[in-house]
């Protein structure tokens, strides 16, 4: 694996040259982020090798520029790529090839997007992504034929499709393609006539929008459309209950970015009424994975870790009994948030287990993670004290250099 400068050195260059493109003095950016200048004199300095997310992202958008350009994130596929995959995405997303695809039938189609989306909970990104264009090609040509009662069930595999496609380019930093990608979902929603399928699009986007630090526009929209599809938990359906409950979790993921902890303890206590009725951890038909108890315990956690208690984070965690209830990569990005918080509290050996484990789980996650690097960095100079097995090959394999 071909290396590359520290996350630290990056961050330390890439700090120092976008304040100095912007014209800013180190005290104007720490006014206009909201946080200390001596963070930013430290940063700068290589004195700090890391900042919380939530101070990084502040950076991004007072220096006018994206996480990725400030962290130098990756972007694209880092583990399976082969052939411009994510350009035969853009393409696809985009429709701006000719079409071959035949039209399959509808229980075809369903069964091909159910295994997609199989794939990306596995964190397999690398067949996905050389497997959707096709697929969506397929999806496209299948909708176009589709007359009747089966053209509504043919729109929602689309529906479904263009936001699994959105959902994978936004792991691989593509965010503003993602955002076509729902754009199509959207509009395919409306032609299936599923409200809960529109919802569910409308979860995705709430999360992109997060990943790009829109925390207030990823709330308001995470927690209207929530209103607006709330359910009678005691009459409604396992899937309508499991769509209001994944927007309620993207709106406290937003709350709780932007530092409102007191209101994520509200939306919490939504989610907790939503997993009840849900009686365990059950699998929907939207997006292929299950909503209950597990979930919103892995929401509780992470919520702990952006309130600044790493320590009840891991206490909270202790206390979850069937992460394995979740699919690999979601699970795998739950232990990631765990290792920082281990690393916060100098559990520096648990947090290299915990690294391990999300590997092991999903190896083609880490990669793409900035938490994933951000953490190996932290915990790499703290080797000279302590014994860190494992640690410099999982920084070589996740692409972080040792030295």
């Amino acid at each position: 694996m071909t290396k590359t400068k520290t996350n630290s050195t990056h961050l330390t260059h890439n700090l120092y040259d976008l304040r100095q493109r912007r014209g800013l003095t180190q005290l104007e950016l720490a006014d206009a982020a909201g946080i200390s200048v001596d963070v930013i004199r430290k940063l700068e300095q290589g004195q700090r090798s890391t900042a919380a997310l939530s101070t990084l992202m502040a950076l991004a958008q007072a220096l006018d520029t994206d996480l990725g350009e400030l962290t130098n994130t990756p972007r694209g596929l880092l583990v399976g790529a082969e052939d411009s995959e994510v350009w035969r995405l853009r393409q696809a997303v985009l429709g701006i090839s000719p079409s071959t695809a035949e039209p399959v039938t509808a229980q075809d189609l369903a069964t091909g997007v159910e295994q997609l989306w199989q794939s990306y909970w596995h964190a397999q990104y690398g067949a996905l992504a050389r497997e959707l264009p096709a697929w969506l090609d397929i999806a496209r040509a299948t909708a176009r034929d589709a007359t009747g009662p089966a053209a509504r069930a043919v729109h929602a595999q689309l529906a479904s499709l263009l936001q699994l496609t959105a959902s994978l380019l936004a792991q691989l930093a593509h965010e503003d393609l993602a955002h076509l990608a729902l754009a199509g979902a959207v509009r395919a929603a409306e032609d299936s006539g599923d409200e809960l399928l529109h919802a569910a699009g409308q979860a995705t986007r709430s999360w992109i929008l997060a990943r790009q630090g829109l925390w207030s526009e990823a709330e308001h929209l995470a927690l209207t459309t929530a209103s607006a599809i709330e359910p009678t938990l005691s009459t409604a359906s396992v899937d309508h209950v499991a769509v209001w409950g994944d927007l309620l979790r993207y709106g406290a993921v937003a709350l709780g970015r932007s530092g409102r902890h007191s209101e994520t303890a509200d939306v919490l206590g939504l989610m907790h009424a939503a997993a009840s009725r849900m009686n365990g951890d059950q699998p929907t038909r939207y997006a292929s994975r299950a909503f209950g108890p597990t979930i919103v315990a892995m929401r509780e956690v992470d919520s702990a870790i952006l309130a600044g208690k790493p320590r009840q984070a891991i206490t909270l965690a202790e206390r979850i009994t069937h992460p394995h209830n979740t699919p690999p990569g979601m699970h795998a990005r739950y232990l990631l948030n765990l290792a920082w918080a281990q690393t916060s509290e100098w559990r520096s050996a648990d947090a290299v287990l915990t690294l391990r484990k999300a590997e092991e789980l999903a190896p083609q996650l880490l990669p793409h993670q900035s938490i994933a690097r951000t953490i190996i960095a932290e915990l790499l100079p703290r080797r000279r004290k302590q014994r860190l097995p494992g640690l410099v090959a999982l920084a070589e394999r996740v692409g972080v250099p040792t030295t």
